[in-house]
């Protein structure tokens, strides 16, 4: 699977231009597919977007992509159709490797549309670009190929909504507003100590497996996973010299400081666009994940509500999950006073406008 993977990462173009043949080859079951309200998880690593992604996609509404589509994930329609001949074996469930208490098959979904992102805005990674992408953004190319892949997925899939995790998606909820004009946008957050003490605690487990085997942080690379481990780069959103001073606390050794700065400029960033927009205000859910855990029915039904679904659809979604939303007990948040009060000095002003105290708890 890594070897395939790395045969698609490197022959992007000619992805592109097979996918291309596969939407002419499905035009007659695509033609009446229309993309609508489509929904969009994004937020940090570590916020709750994942456990958001498996309940949403539980239900019948929605399609998206799944670790199984993985790295074929340009071709829906082709690799669907194949899969349904296919004498496919029951996989039990078992713990992905984040060791977060989520069980995943290969039906589960997962975020790979970062593979697009990565293939049609070269450098999105880069730390020293801006990696925000306005709405007045224009990338023909892909505005014309996205539609097109999550229409044949719809019909690989026979749903009738698409949905979508990614936590870049963050910077970037303008431009898909542009896009989609139906969007709805499910934006998880965290209060940032609790946050930083999960992203460290992935840092350093997906450092150990990359030590173990190194193919482990180059698949992360390739589907577009920088958060952490050694492949881990700073995203930048809008202020360069931020965006500098978070990479040298990186290399410096201090991840304390490096991801409370990412998690101030990143939802600082989000809290200024929506500050800009109505619209996109209007389009956008945020959500507490403490509040998701201590109050999980009210909040599966302000999901349900925000992202337009029936009632049969809500009743389903707040029935099979509320019993499954819990505060994380597996770990703690081993940080001493000193480091509590810098993580807050960072993000005081961004979790104070997010409903937080800015003091260190």
């Amino acid at each position: 699977m890594r070897l395939a993977g790395w045969l698609v990462h490197a022959s992007g173009g000619l992805c592109e231009r097979l996918a291309a043949l596969e939407t002419r080859v499905a035009d007659e079951h695509i033609a009446g597919i229309e993309v609508r309200s489509p929904v969009f998880i994004a937020g940090l690593a570590r916020s709750g977007s994942t456990i958001l992604l498996e309940a949403l996609a539980s239900l019948q509404t929605f399609a998206s992509l799944r670790y199984c589509d993985y790295p074929v994930v340009w071709f829906p329609w082709w690799w669907n159709q194949l899969r349904e001949r296919l004498p496919l074996p029951t996989v039990p469930p078992q713990q992905r490797a984040h060791r977060d208490r989520i069980a995943v098959t290969p039906e589960s979904p997962e975020a790979f549309d970062e593979v697009f992102w990565m293939h049609f805005f070269a450098g999105r990674h880069d730390p020293g670009l801006d990696q925000r992408l306005g709405a007045a953004t224009s990338n023909p190319r892909f505005e014309a190929f996205y539609p097109q892949q999550i229409r044949k997925l719809l019909a690989a899939r026979g749903r009738s909504r698409y949905l979508s995790k990614g936590n870049y998606n963050l910077a970037r909820l303008p431009y898909l507003l542009s896009l989609f004009p139906g969007a709805r946008f499910v934006v998880p957050v965290r209060e940032p100590v609790a946050h930083v003490a999960s992203l460290i605690k992935q840092h350093r487990l997906f450092c150990e497996l990359s030590q173990a085997s190194s193919s482990v942080a180059a698949h992360l690379a390739r589907t577009g996973h920088f958060e952490f481990g050694p492949q881990r780069r700073v995203e930048c959103l809008g202020d360069l010299a931020e965006a500098a001073a978070t990479a040298a606390d990186f290399s410096g050794g201090d991840d304390v400081s490096g991801y409370a700065r990412q998690w101030s400029s990143s939802y600082g960033s989000l809290l200024e666009q929506l500050h800009g927009s109505p619209p996109l205000a209007s389009a956008t859910l945020l959500l507490r994940y403490e509040q998701l855990c201590a109050e999980p029915q009210a909040s599966l039904q302000q999901i349900a509500e925000h992202c337009l679904l029936d009632d049969q659809a809500a009743q389903s979604l707040i029935s099979d999950w509320a019993g499954q939303l819990a505060t994380p007990t597996y770990y703690q948040a081993a940080f001493d006073a000193p480091q509590r009060q810098r993580i807050m000095a960072i993000c005081g002003p961004t979790a104070r406008d997010l409903g937080y105290p800015a003091t260190p708890g």
